[in-house]
C-alpha cells in the first residue's frame, strides 16, 4: 500500500491559490510600473516644455502666447500630481498583494510540512510492520526447528 496525504486535495486547493497571489501580484507589479514609465515621460514632457517657455520668454512672448504656455504646464503638473497619487495606490496595492502571496506560501509550506513528517511516519510504520512480519517469522521459524529437533531426540 503506498503513502496517500489525507490532506492532499487541500494542498492542491492551497496551491492553486498560491499561484493566483503571484499573478495578482504581478499584475498590480505590471501597473505600477506603467504608472511610474508615465510620470517619467510626463516628467520629461515638462522638462522640455518648460525649457522651449523659457527660451521664447528670453526672445520676448505675446500675453496670449505666456498665459497658453502657463495653463498648458499647470495641466502637465497637475496632471503629473495626479499620477503620483494613483502610483501611491498602486503601491499600496502591490504591498498588499505581496503580504496575501506571503500568506499563501506560508499556508502551503506548513501543509507540504505536514505531508513529509506524514510520509516519514509511514515509513517508519512500514518499516516496523515489516521488521515486526520477520521477527515473527523468524520465532516461527525458530520454533519448528526445535519442534522437529525434540521429535528425533
Amino acid at each position: 500500500m503506498s503513502f496517500k496525504f489525507r490532506l492532499k486535495s487541500l494542498l492542491k486547493n492551497r496551491e492553486f491559490k498560491l499561484r493566483q497571489a503571484q499573478a495578482a501580484l504581478a499584475a498590480a507589479e505590471s501597473f505600477s510600473m506603467q504608472i511610474q514609465s508615465a510620470i517619467e515621460r510626463l516628467g520629461e514632457i515638462i522638462r522640455l516644455e518648460s525649457e522651449q517657455f523659457e527660451q521664447e520668454q528670453e526672445k520676448g512672448i505675446e500675453v496670449a502666447r505666456y498665459l497658453h504656455f502657463k495653463g498648458h504646464l499647470s495641466l502637465l503638473e497637475h496632471e503629473l500630481l495626479l499620477s503620483c497619487k494613483e502610483l501611491e495606490k498602486a503601491s499600496a496595492e502591490v504591498h498588499k498583494r505581496k503580504q496575501a502571496m506571503i500568506e499563501c506560501d506560508k499556508e502551503v509550506k506548513v501543509l507540504e510540512s505536514i505531508q513529509t513528517r506524514d510520509r516519514e511516519l509511514y515509513g517508519l510504520t512500514q518499516s516496523r510492520q515489516e521488521q515486526k512480519k520477520l521477527n515473527d517469522i523468524a520465532v516461527f521459524s525458530d520454533y519448528r526447528n526445535r519442534g522437529r529437533r525434540e521429535v528425533k531426540s
